[in-house]
């Protein structure tokens, strides 16, 4: 598969998942808080390579590459992405610089859900949308067992991305470290245009 195929599918991969999860969302009224990015400020969030192809392809053809692999050098054992911003969510512009180009661990998380040992969809959401919004929480997880097969499985979207190129989605680093393989991998790629 040439590299431009993986990323058109990648992305569409993100498009249908963005819909699946807009009407999760639309069923059960989860939503996160304004301005929330407790997700984000952790730092053992891990990634697959494939999940940053469309924002390595965004960073080169925007001529941001050199930027951000300046940051990957300065932030390495920092363990923070390096698009989470604490301080844009302050600014009501969200905690990720590149949110439209965000991983699938990033757009999951919170609305997804994993199979549970009775085989019934469990939702993985956070404590800040369990405590601020208990009932959609209930109503969400009640959703899942009734419907499982219309929920959002974090399994089936990783087989997706699986079924594109195995070899880049078999096997999750520390986010940063897949943002770099995602950029190093499209290197040659891109190269004409840099020189």
């Amino acid at each position: 598969m040439t590299i431009e195929a993986i990323i058109s599918s990648v992305k569409e991969v993100y498009q249908a998942l963005d819909e699946h999860l807009g009407l999760i969302a639309s069923k059960t009224g989860l939503k996160c808080p304004k301005n929330c990015s407790a997700c984000c400020d952790k730092k053992d969030i891990e990634a697959s390579p494939i999940e940053f192809y469309p924002l390595a392809a965004f960073l080169y053809q925007s001529n941001l590459v050199d930027e951000y692999i300046k940051r990957l050098d300065e932030n390495e054992g920092n363990g923070y992405c390096i698009f989470y911003s604490p301080d844009a969510s302050l600014c009501g512009k969200g905690a990720c610089e590149q949110y439209e180009y965000r991983g699938l661990i990033c757009r999951l998380f919170g609305y997804g859900y994993r199979m549970n040992r009775e085989m019934l969809p469990d939702l993985v959401t956070c404590k800040t949308m369990k405590e601020n919004l208990p009932a959609a929480v209930a109503k969400a997880k009640l959703i899942g067992t009734k419907m499982p097969d219309e929920m959002p499985i974090f399994s089936n979207y990783y087989m997706q991305l699986y079924s594109i190129e195995p070899d880049l989605a078999i096997k999750r680093y520390p986010v940063n470290k897949a943002i770099r393989m995602a950029i190093e991998n499209l290197y040659f790629h891109f190269l004409e245009g840099r020189e």
